[in-house]
């Protein structure tokens, strides 16, 4: 499976987990969105969009598998 180890979206300048991205980290994948400003329409139908009105909404561990995983 691939994992977010992998992948080149994964750790960015999201990262605000307490751990300072040691270990959890966001995606910057562009079919992502984030908050609570984006618009339904903005979102592709294999992408998400993720309320992060804090900035951490979605984090995720070295092992996670996604379908939008790209090499780095």
């Amino acid at each position: 499976m691939k994992t977010c180890k992998t992948c080149k979206n994964w750790g960015n300048s999201r990262n605000y987990a307490e751990d300072n991205g040691k270990r959890l980290k966001s995606c910057s994948s562009p079919l992502i969105k984030y908050g609570y400003g984006t618009e339904e329409s903005e979102v592709a139908d294999n992408g998400a969009l993720v309320e992060d009105d804090e900035g951490w909404g979605m984090l995720t561990g070295q092992e996670f598998g996604c379908v939008l995983h790209e090499d780095k």
